[in-house]
């Protein structure tokens, strides 16, 4: 290289083309000085999209809803010092969901780390918990040679490459030392490429002889979670063809196919009373949203079998006797072939269930005013064409709950399952789908600065804000009775906040309601930004859950 300048930017323009290659097509981008050689070469590559957001913490979500709406790797990039730790809260979620996140960490030079320079800390390795792969890049020096910088980068990304799909996908950090000056060449576009790579492909195969004589008995579940958009075709053709009930988290997108073998209420049925005798369970995909289903795999002593396209088995609630690593379809294409036994009678148990159940929950609603009769009102407005984006906490338990007969896709950040970035994720995902985010007060005021990316790049978002002033789902913990005096300035936390001053400092319309009659007939925005708030009471909410549990009680006369 003749100078530093062309140095760096053979680097930066170099890395820039090979996460093209290996899928990146978006990169969010927190503004920076030391940032500035990677900024600028992804706003000169041609096919690569960037977006701005000043907030690193909330930056990363919202490249989190990116990803989770094209289903494509996301990069991110930021600044040296603490601009990176503000990362950790969305990298741990995407490990946890393996998700492919890839973060781009720009460092102080190695001669001014750790001396107490400004904006520089020990960056290297420091996501090691949650990340897949990291490297730290060694400086475009102006008398290298141009091979030799090129293939370490080219290798080096080549082996991150296999964490951005298969099994094996998860987050990963490449931290990037610059030296100044930091201004790239940007008369130099042509070391720009939009080449492609072949993309690394994963398919392992394992027998399934060892349980083909289990799969022979009568009384069998298939128990399907979050299913990181893959393909479940396969498992409702074998429920089909082999009579097999399918308990279906609102995270499998299997309720919005109205299969009719698919079970909606497992949870409120174990919630008021449900016992079962099971010979086998077929777990796939990640864990439940329901507490009460996963203290039942703990205890009962049916088979378990876990499905995972993932290398790194999520066993929770309990270890299965036998993991597959490979897709669902995989799977029960192989699996169809060795199952022959008769379970119309038990499918039609579940069925009949079933569709009781549903019909307390619809009359239990007529009359209802609480959270979750809004929750369903929501559910009911939504069409095939939306994208449901709920926050953890009690709106993803009432989703799991009265999902019955809607038609929308489900989404949550159910990874380390917080209440962080919530707002910025689906607005992240708003960029390629039309989302309605259902969220609670505490969670929204955790992320509202999330929202400036709706007003510079006009995403439009409808939020349905259930605002009871505080946590709700402490009132259903132990803490509520346990903590007597201390249970509201600890677990209750109410703020009193004004959400309208909210709206108006994003630009998002705003209506508040205390009515379900009034909510009923509110039309869920098409065009623009706008945000729904709903004011309930925390006591009366849990009153009223408990009312519904009870009715359900009543239906169970009979153990499956």
């Amino acid at each position: 290289m003749n100078n530093h300048t062309d140095a760096l930017t053979q680097q930066v323009f170099t890395i820039v083309s090979e996460l093209y290659a290996y899928g990146i097509r978006e990169v969010v981008i927190s503004p920076g000085s030391r940032s500035t050689p990677l900024a600028i070469a992804v706003e000169a590559h041609p096919k690569l999209k960037s977006w701005i957001h000043p907030d690193e913490r909330s930056a990363a979500f919202f490249a989190m809803g990116l990803l989770k709406g094209s289903e494509k790797p996301v990069a991110i990039l930021c600044t040296s010092g603490s601009a990176a730790a503000n990362y950790t809260p969305a990298i741990s979620e995407s490990s946890l969901s393996h998700l492919p996140l890839v973060v781009l960490t720009s460092d102080r030079p190695h001669e001014l780390r750790g001396i107490g320079a400004p904006q520089a800390m020990n960056q290297t390795n420091m996501f090691a918990n949650y990340v897949q792969y990291q490297f730290d890049f060694p400086i475009a020096e102006a008398d290298d040679s141009n091979d030799v910088m090129t293939n370490t980068i080219k290798f080096q990304l080549q082996k991150a490459s296999q964490f951005l799909y298969g099994p094996h996908r998860g987050p990963i950090h490449l931290n990037l030392p610059f030296r100044e000056p930091l201004t790239p060449n940007t008369d130099k576009v042509e070391w720009l490429t939009s080449d492609t790579k072949i993309l690394p492909h994963y398919q392992k195969t394992t027998s399934l002889n060892e349980i083909s004589a289990l799969m022979r008995k009568r009384k069998g579940l298939i128990i399907v979670g979050d299913m990181q958009h893959q393909d479940v075709d396969q498992i409702l053709t074998y429920s089909t063809i082999h009579d097999v009930p399918i308990l279906a988290d609102p995270l499998s997108q299997l309720r919005s196919k109205h299969h009719p073998n698919v079970i909606t209420t497992y949870d409120l049925l174990f919630r008021s009373g449900l016992t079962l005798d099971v010979d086998f369970i077929i777990r796939v995909g990640k864990p439940l949203i329901s507490k009460q289903t996963n203290q039942w795999l703990k205890v009962t002593e049916a088979f378990q079998i876990l499905v995972q396209n993932n290398d790194l088995p999520d066993t929770f609630p309990i270890t299965p006797h036998v993991s597959f690593e490979m897709s669902a379809n995989d799977f029960f294409r192989q699996l169809s072939e060795t199952s022959t036994v008769e379970r119309k009678q038990w499918l039609e148990k579940w069925q009949t269930v079933e569709k009781q159940a549903v019909v307390a929950i619809k009359h239990h609603l007529r009359t209802a005013t609480d959270e979750a009769a809004y929750v369903a009102n929501v559910l009911d407005k939504l069409t095939a064409d939306d994208s449901l984006f709920v926050s953890n906490s009690m709106p993803i338990r009432d989703v799991d709950n009265l999902f019955v007969d809607c038609e929308a896709e489900v989404f949550a950040n159910r990874g380390a399952n917080g209440i962080d970035g919530v707002t910025s994720t689906a607005l992240g995902m708003a960029v390629h789908k039309k989302v309605t985010l259902l969220i609670g007060d505490l969670a929204f005021y955790h992320d509202m600065n999330g929202l400036l990316m709706s007003k510079l790049n006009d995403i439009q978002l409808n939020i349905v804000l259930l605002n009871n002033d505080g946590g709700g789902i402490f009132s259903y913990l132990p803490q509520k009775e346990a903590a007597g005096e201390y249970f509201e300035r600890l677990f209750g936390t109410p703020t009193g906040l004004n959400f309208e001053h909210t709206a108006l400092l994003y630009d998002f319309a705003f209506d508040r309601y205390d009515s379900i009659e009034a909510f009923k007939y509110a039309d869920l925005s098409q065009f623009g930004s706008h945000i729904y708030e709903i004011m309930t009471h925390r006591d009366d909410n849990k009153a009223q859950h408990l009312k519904l549990y009870k009715k359900l009680s009543d239906i169970i006369n009979v153990t499956l």
